[in-house]
């Protein structure tokens, strides 16, 4: 069948087993793990709100509501991050010490 007739008679789709989404989501949950942990401490730290020049806050620019609010979301997008650390070390220990 060509290419062209597969798109308007696909196969019939097949289950994914648990392992096989498991192989195939190692490095992008990797991935994630990492920018969630790096962009949660980042944003849970005042440093973006200092001025370059000064090293100070500025209450006007920045108000206490918003800085707050960064500051949460940061520490969710970090909670996030060590979850998918978990995954990523439950995947890798049941690669390691999978039975044959």
């Amino acid at each position: 069948m060509s290419n062209i007739a597969s798109i308007f008679n696909p196969p019939p789709p097949r289950d994914f087993s648990d392992k096989e989404i498991a192989e195939q989501c190692l490095s992008c949950t990797t991935i994630q793990s990492l920018v969630g942990l790096i962009g949660g401490f980042y944003l849970s730290t005042s440093n973006q709100f200092k001025d370059k020049t000064s090293g100070k806050i500025d209450f006007h620019k920045n108000p206490l509501w918003w800085q707050k609010s960064v500051k949460g979301l940061g520490v969710i997008l970090f909670g996030l991050g060590a979850y998918r650390a978990g995954e990523v070390l439950q995947i890798l220990y049941n690669r390691k010490f999978e039975k044959h």
